[in-house]
């Protein structure tokens, strides 16, 4: 969430955790030849899996009830078989009065892959998938994980509009709690959109396991985070960096509102050797050194030209001390029986001195200005050294992007050819199993 939805929804109570499930083993996690012939939506769940889903529901019963005796949960689900039967067995833990409501939400549905999956067509695809890059890659009648992401934000928008609304109609008092049961794309996917995780970031990500689940916690400052519930190997294993778990360790007691785009980590990954400050800021830097090293020279040889008036006739300031030390020999009427006395103007009225003091006020200001001209000249240098490295590095870049791009051309063709001659073979297969069947075969003889 940005900044500004935390102060949207500052003045409704948050939900304390939002837990993301994954269905429980089903028929197509242990074969993908069940995609052939049952559509994606029906694939059950595997006998194994109705037992992952109820000990599922009991462990998540002990999160969410915790020191807390007023607590509530909120279900949503994906309306895909193995999801609803997920559902169903999770909730075989939760009293009614602890559930507030339940609602199917299509929009957390798992990725469409296509109609019904032909097995060596798919494995093409998949593979087509891998050169393509996992995020924007569409499957040929179905969806890319970006065409998810972007449902899955919608979705997240009418989250927060039930909160705004109370439309859940829960007590401000009670810890509420959102359980989400969905798939392993759509989780990770999930997370990458909460937590504004990068493509770069997400393609690193793992699915968790059947019936396994992630707990977004609200931590004590106003923020959420896994790391309350998680530890760091847990949060390893699902493929987040050492930034993105430093990161959530840091949300744990972050005020709301303290988003990852603040740190230095996050802007890194959009900016390449961004610099502390600009060109401008530097020079702004050098000015007001300048003006303050200008105003102390002022300060000091002003003092030259200050003149007391203690007692009658004196242009010099008087300090009497037990020394015995005369002024000397002048033309600015000391008395000559002072006793200690600390002449400031006198070098008023002795031209050589007063050019004296001249040249040496000169002298520093050039000097200054020599030293900060020597700085400016090593920064400039230093900046046109580093200006040469980067062009050689890009023109590097580009040799390689034009190399990867033939090689991906190639490839592109080979990916066409092999469809289209696996498209023949397809054909050709099926019209001779036609004949045969004509000619009394069937599948089984």
């Amino acid at each position: 969430m940005t900044s500004h939805q935390h102060h949207h929804h500052s003045h409704k109570p948050l939900p304390k955790r939002i837990i993301l499930v994954r269905h429980g083993e089903s028929a197509g996690n242990l074969d993908d030849a069940a995609y052939t012939k049952t559509p994606g939506d029906r694939i059950p769940l595997t006998p194994q899996g109705l037992v992952q889903a109820k000990q599922a529901g009991e462990r998540i019963r002990q999160i969410v009830s915790g020191l807390s005796l007023d607590w509530k949960v909120y279900f949503y689900v994906s309306p895909y078989e193995r999801t609803r039967s997920t559902l169903s067995e999770i909730g075989r833990s939760f009293s009614k009065k602890r559930v507030i409501g339940v609602r199917e939400e299509c929009r957390i549905r798992e990725q469409d892959f296509g109609n019904f999956q032909v097995e060596e067509r798919m494995k093409v695809v998949k593979e087509t998938r891998l050169r393509f890059g996992r995020f924007f890659y569409r499957f040929p009648e179905g969806e890319s994980a970006a065409d998810v992401y972007d449902r899955v934000s919608s979705f997240l928008e009418s989250l927060w509009r039930d909160i705004d609304m109370n439309r859940l109609h829960n007590e401000p008092s009670s810890d509420l709690n959102f359980i989400i049961v969905t798939h392993g794309l759509t989780s990770r996917v999930f997370l990458m959109k909460w937590f504004k995780w990068t493509v770069k970031e997400f393609v690193h990500l793992k699915n968790i396991g059947n019936c396994e689940f992630q707990v977004i916690q609200l931590g004590d400052g106003g923020e959420y985070s896994l790391a309350i519930h998680h530890t760091e190997e847990e949060m390893k294993k699902w493929g987040l960096s050492d930034e993105m778990i430093a990161d959530q360790n840091q949300r744990k007691e972050a005020h709301r509102g303290d988003s990852n785009e603040k740190c230095s980590w996050y802007l890194d990954s959009f900016f390449e050797n961004l610099q502390d400050s600009s060109d401008e800021e530097e020079n702004d830097e050098l000015n007001d050194i300048f003006n303050w090293v200008s105003d102390i020279c002022s300060w000091v040889f002003s003092i030259f030209s200050i003149r007391p008036e203690f007692g009658s006739g004196r242009d010099c300031f008087s300090w009497n001390s037990r020394a015995q030390t005369s002024c000397g020999s002048c033309d600015c009427g000391c008395d000559s029986d002072t006793t200690f006395s600390i002449t400031l103007d006198c070098g008023d009225h002795d031209p050589d001195m007063k050019e004296e003091m001249k040249k040496g006020r000169l002298a520093l200001l050039a000097e200054e200005l020599r030293l900060q001209k020597n700085v400016t000249d090593d920064r400039l240098e230093r900046t046109k050294e580093l200006t040469t490295e980067v062009r050689k590095a890009s023109s590097q870049y580009r040799k390689e992007v034009e190399k990867c791009s033939i090689g991906i051309e190639t490839c592109e063709e080979a990916r066409e050819k092999a469809e289209a001659a696996l498209v023949d073979e397809l054909k050709l297969s099926a019209l001779w199993e036609e004949r045969a069947r004509e000619l009394g075969w069937s599948h089984g003889i």
